[in-house]
């Protein structure tokens, strides 16, 4: 096998030794103290992988990045991994380096690291005709399944994902409203082993609680008023393929106890039904709020929680996605470009900046929307901050703005008391409108106005 060619430039020798220790049967290194004992050597040898530790506070940026130029001149494919004390949102805006680079900032997690090292040592691989992931899609953006990312936060969920569709066992997606649960939900199933049978998203906040018993595990005829015929539920109707149950803690507690047993036992009786019958459907659930503190609360089953849980994936917040909003804005743009047969040809700088400082309680989806809107409203060849709602444009007048600076929310509340607030806040970003709140927060309207009850708030 193919050794992975790596320079390691750093003062001490913390990266080297991390290296040496997992990979050393794997790896060839070369340390350098600094840039300038490397630049040397760079041209004379050719490597797989750079990784830096560059350790710079804010002032020293500029100085690293013409540093980082310089050192990838000579072969600007080989990709460059920097390691800093610095945290930057957006270091394309600073470093204004082109080439492929991952910029990771401390305190990043082990696993971080593990997954880009991993990453080299399968592109060495190549030469024996493996299918591998080049090593350059970890440090520029990657397009997986309908969705595209170029933060370290969202390859680990892509790499979760691919693990995920080799083990068949139930799946539960948390994250909050507007991450892309869904899309996450249908890769999963698109490459299981089940990819040929039916995949089948069911929102349990959008069915009336008298219905959703009858809806998930059908019923006999005659089981209630209207029921002139026998109907195979949701279960039924996905089998031996994937039944995705999105805004899982809506349900109440007589269809947890028999969701559990349809998971424990993989057979079901339909509603008035005298005879169990046998299902092969792998379950993946989501929830855009922690589950945990649903048990704590005693509004979801802590057995039930488990056996959903087996293998868990977190998708984090626009907001903790480095480089996110630019990179989704330029593809939000380019989409809605074609669809609605307009000329963008540039995305304001201004727009990108009023863009990246706000912070995006709606997620991805609140980010599309918004970009759909100002290319349907564009009447020039450059989205400008004109087309941009006025609680983005002007968030120091916008009523959003206003209630979130002066929100209540704090450390050490309850989550119930997280969410009422922010429900709270939410409907006053989009002045009492609750249809539209529902769509921000990702949930039905039903399920709103149930949480509403539920906090008081009617």
């Amino acid at each position: 096998m193919k050794l992975t060619k790596i320079m390691v430039i750093e003062q001490g020798h913390e990266v080297g030794s991390a290296l040496e220790k997992i990979y050393r049967d794997r790896i060839t290194m070369e340390s350098f103290a600094d840039v300038s004992a490397a630049l040397d050597r760079r041209t004379a040898a050719d490597y797989d992988l750079i990784i830096w530790d560059v350790g710079v506070t804010t002032e020293t940026i500029a100085e690293a990045a013409s540093a980082l130029r310089r050192c990838a001149k000579h072969s600007e494919n080989t990709p460059i991994i920097l390691l800093s004390d610095v945290s930057i949102a957006d270091p394309d805006d600073i470093v204004g380096y082109s080439g492929e680079y991952l910029w990771l900032s401390r305190p990043f997690k082990e696993e971080e690291l593990n997954l880009v090292f991993e990453s080299a040592l399968r592109t060495a691989q190549a030469l024996d005709g493996k299918d591998v992931t080049p090593v350059a899609q970890v440090a520029t953006k990657v397009e997986f399944e309908g969705m595209i990312a170029r933060s370290m936060a969202m390859r680990m969920v892509f790499q979760q994902i691919v693990e995920a569709t080799a083990v068949d066992v139930p799946v539960l997606i948390t994250g909050e409203t507007g991450t892309g649960k869904d899309l996450v939900a249908a890769a999963i199933h698109k490459r299981s082993k089940r990819k040929s049978g039916p995949y089948l998203p069911v929102n349990m906040g959008a069915i009336a609680a008298d219905l959703i018993a009858s809806e998930l595990f059908g019923h006999e005829k005659g089981a209630y008023t209207g029921a002139f015929e026998a109907r195979p539920g949701f279960f039924e109707q996905a089998q031996h393929g994937t039944l995705f149950l999105d805004e899982i803690t809506t349900m109440d507690e007589k269809t947890q106890v028999s969701l559990l047993r349809v998971l424990e036992t993989k057979t079901l009786r339909r509603v008035r039904g005298d005879k169990d019958i046998k299902v092969d459907v792998r379950v993946i659930a989501a929830s855009n709020e922690k589950i945990e503190e649903a048990v704590k609360a005693g509004r979801f089953r802590e057995d039930l929680y488990y056996r959903l849980d087996v293998f868990g994936i977190h998708l984090p917040p626009l907001r903790e996605r480095s480089g996110g909003v630019s990179l989704l804005t330029d593809h939000f743009t380019s989409l809605f470009n074609a669809q609605y047969h307009k000329q963008i040809r540039a995305v304001a700088p201004e727009t990108y900046r009023l863009l990246r400082q706000y912070s995006w309680p709606g997620n991805v989806r609140e980010l599309k929307n918004v970009i759909q809107r100002a290319v349907l409203m564009a009447k020039s060849a450059e989205l400008t901050p004109d087309l941009l709602p006025a609680r983005i444009r002007q968030p120091e007048d916008a009523g959003a703005a206003r209630e979130i600076a002066s929100s209540p929310i704090e450390l050490g509340m309850s989550l119930a008391d997280v969410e009422k607030e922010y429900i709270k806040m939410t409907i006053a970003s989009v002045s009492g409108n609750k249809l539209k709140a529902a769509e921000v927060l990702d949930i039905s309207r039903r399920a709103l106005y149930n949480k509403l009850k539920r906090h008081g708030l009617m």
